[in-house]
């Protein structure tokens, strides 16, 4: 995306004649970049996981994997040590942006993308994993930026499996499968699918669109009562596009506007109509 705004003022020439001044170029933001191990020890045998924050200027935000109308997603990739693999990275909850080109979806202030990795034979020496990122921070202007920091694990024994405090505080962003939902049906029609489910009173459900190839999502639609919410979600299927890739649609549930709020991962198969899925939260984050 190109949204550099070039700030313009004018002198008058010696004739009256307005005349602009150069362009003040604006100064790239300083993104930084932390990661740390998120349980108190790396077992062996189990899941663990890397957290990778990004510190991000105010007024700045960078994007989700899909930038919504305009933006790049930030990109992620972990260089690992002999005898460890990752599985893939899991995204927090996206804000939602207005800008000038539309909605798009992403980060500002801090934001920690949760990485698990696990051994991929049995009893891995110590090594340390290399963890690239690059994102592109935009306010009235967008930069690309980019970092690459290191971690080194060392695989313990007979200790306890416990989360760290930043594990726990990133965990409580995290999109969780729409399963866990109690009483929330979904439903696939020849052109839509819809979320049907009980809502709390002040409550008002959204939805964050994703990309799948050959996918064309519509703009949702969305009735309320005191009790029930039902969530319309209009798609046109474009199959020279697919790219081998299976129809679906997929997004996040948002059960209230707040970063806070719950939201639930989604992703539905496009089937024959009317077919319903009971646990359409298969996806990887």
């Amino acid at each position: 995306m190109f949204c550099i705004l070039l700030a313009l003022s004018t002198l008058l020439s010696p004739g009256g004649i307005p005349r602009p001044f150069a362009p003040v170029p604006e100064t790239p933001p300083v993104v930084s970049m932390h990661v740390e191990g998120g349980q108190v020890a790396v077992v062996r045998g189990g899941t663990n996981h890397i957290l990778c924050t990004l510190d991000i200027p105010d007024g700045y935000h960078i994007y989700w994997r899909n930038p919504g109308a305009s933006g790049s997603p930030t990109q992620i990739e972990v260089t690992t040590p002999m005898g460890y693999e990752v599985d893939p990275m899991r995204w927090p909850r996206p804000e939602i942006f207005s800008e000038p080109e539309g909605r798009t979806y992403g980060y500002s202030g801090s934001v920690t993308f949760v990485i698990p990795f696990r051994e991929s034979v049995r009893f891995p020496e110590p090594g340390t994993f290399e963890i690239s990122a690059r994102w592109l921070a935009c306010k009235k202007a967008c930069f690309m930026g980019s970092a690459s920091k290191t971690l080194r694990v060392s695989p313990l024994e007979h200790v306890k499996h416990a989360p760290t405090t930043a594990m726990k505080s990133a965990e409580a962003l995290l999109p969780r499968p729409l399963a866990e939902r109690a009483s929330t049906l979904v439903t696939t029609g020849e052109d839509r699918i819809t979320i049907t489910g009980s809502i709390e009173p002040g409550v008002t459900p959204g939805f964050v669109p994703d990309q799948v190839p050959g996918v064309e999502l519509g703009e949702p639609i969305l009735r309320l009562d005191q009790r029930k919410f039902e969530l319309v979600i209009p798609y046109t299927l474009h199959p020279d596009n697919a790219l081998g890739t299976a129809p679906s649609v997929r997004g996040l549930l948002l059960m209230g506007m707040n970063q806070r709020d719950p939201s639930y991962r989604i992703t539905i198969p496009i089937r024959h109509p009317g077919a319903s899925d009971d646990d359409p939260s298969g996806e990887q984050d």
